[in-house]
């Protein structure tokens, strides 16, 4: 009986690290009643050099309070809260192209590809993208504020079942 016990124990103890293994891996999952959603949010993201920025001069990237870990976390949060895994079957990338201005704000969001019928999927999206509400610490261009601009690769499978 001991056995046993110490079976069920050491198996189980195995599910939570490989939780915390696929959240390091960028992988989540939101599961409906009868659907199955995964969302890969691709790190590291496409950060642009400014323009105004020249080659010989020290550029630094946007930086997301707590870093580019806490900003997929965040996302992913709002995600899974506002993207309904019911309506929509998603399959495939998306790239949320955000501008972040000199105070560190985000001023605009596009999101492609723009896919037939995708209109309400993509709301929402935009919308989940926009609760993140943390400002962003701008890029510096030898040490002055510039705007930039990220890319984010998105990958989103769902898969269906009856119940």
């Amino acid at each position: 009986m001991r056995k046993l016990l110490f079976l069920f124990v050491f198996a189980f103890s195995f599910f939570h690290a490989q939780e915390i293994e696929e959240m390091q891996e960028g992988y989540f999952y939101a599961e409906g009643s009868n659907s199955f959603f995964r969302v890969d949010i691709k790190k590291p993201f496409d950060y642009y050099k400014n323009a105004k920025c020249g080659e010989s001069q020290n550029f630094i990237r946007a930086q997301f309070e707590g870093g580019d870990a806490a900003f997929t976390r965040e996302l992913f949060k709002y995600i899974s809260a506002y993207v309904d895994k019911q309506i929509y079957v998603v399959n495939g990338n998306f790239f949320l192209h955000v501008d972040i201005d000199a105070q560190g704000k985000v001023t605009h969001l596009d999101i492609t590809p723009k896919v037939e019928n995708s209109e309400m999927f993509l709301k929402d999206l935009s919308y989940a993208f926009n609760r993140v509400k943390k400002t962003w610490t701008p890029s510096k261009c030898d040490g002055t504020p510039v705007d930039s601009k990220i890319r984010i690769k998105v990958n989103f499978m769902t898969e269906n079942g009856d119940t």
